[in-house]
């Protein structure tokens, strides 16, 4: 299904979408539905419900900042820790706190995740060059 929308454009970029258009051999609608689907935020309904309000946020960050939430890190300490209790985990019960903890921390870890790949997103689309895994390890 599609809908119609009409918008009003300036000359000027009329002129490049009718140009764009021509050069690639496509219909004007085409070129426009290509440049919102790769211009639009994701979704946060893409993200699990009960990290919504976590990286709900990053949609109002500058570039600046999510390049800094993307390179954000799990603290080691606490990456230890955590690998430590899911390996006791495996090997026999954990205590009620140990558990408590565990959960604690795999929701830090999650929601990291989240964010950092959120901040990602919403770089890639705002038309920033990601850095590659080498990369981001050389700058650690």
């Amino acid at each position: 299904m599609s809908q119609t929308l009409t918008i009003h454009l300036p000359d000027t970029l009329f002129s490049q979408l009718k140009r764009a258009a021509e050069l690639s051999r496509q219909p004007t609608e085409t070129i426009i539905a290509h440049s919102l689907a790769h211009s639009l935020p994701p979704l946060l309904e893409d993200i699990p419900f009960q990290y919504q309000p976590d990286v709900f946020p990053l949609l109002q960050m500058k570039d600046a900042d999510l390049r800094c939430e993307m390179r954000r890190v799990f603290p080691p300490e606490r990456w230890a820790e955590y690998e430590a209790l899911l390996d006791r985990k495996k090997t026999g019960a954990l205590t009620n706190a140990e558990e408590e903890r565990l959960a604690t921390l795999r929701r830090e870890a999650d929601v990291l995740t989240f964010r950092r790949g959120y901040a990602a997103v919403l770089l890639k689309r705002r038309g920033h060059h990601l850095p590659t895994l080498q990369e981001l390890e050389r700058s650690n």
